[in-house]
């Protein structure tokens, strides 16, 4: 079991020493294009992976990731999945949490867990 943990603690190494990581105290980051992006609230021009705060999130554009917190994200695209007690965004492919608002959702809010439309086509 320890030769396992250890292999995946250099894989995840490996990943993390080619991303562009960025740290955020509270919105700051408001003109570059991290590839993940942790903070205590986190706001970007883009995010490539994943956004991940204690807070709050609100990068319009996740590329390729997601946006994970303990709050509230509020996000216009996320291409995969949003995690936090509060979601909003215009269009997220999965969301997960105690509140969802999605524009593009089954529905446009939904408690508890929201899909996109284009997830039915």
């Amino acid at each position: 079991m320890k030769k396992l943990m250890m292999v995946a603690a250099v894989a995840m190494a490996a990943v993390f020493a080619k991303a562009d990581v960025a740290w955020d105290w509270w919105c700051g980051n408001g003109l570059k294009n991290p590839t993940v992006h942790l903070g205590i609230g986190c706001k970007a021009l883009t995010v490539k992976a994943a956004e991940v705060s204690l807070f709050y999130n609100a990068t319009p554009l996740v590329r390729s990731g997601a946006q994970v917190c303990l709050g509230f994200n509020d996000s216009e695209k996320v291409s995969w999945v949003q995690v936090a007690l509060v979601n909003r965004a215009t269009s997220a492919k999965v969301q997960v949490g105690l509140l969802n608002f999605n524009d593009n959702g089954f529905l446009p809010f939904f408690p508890f867990f929201n899909l996109d439309k284009s997830l039915f086509d």
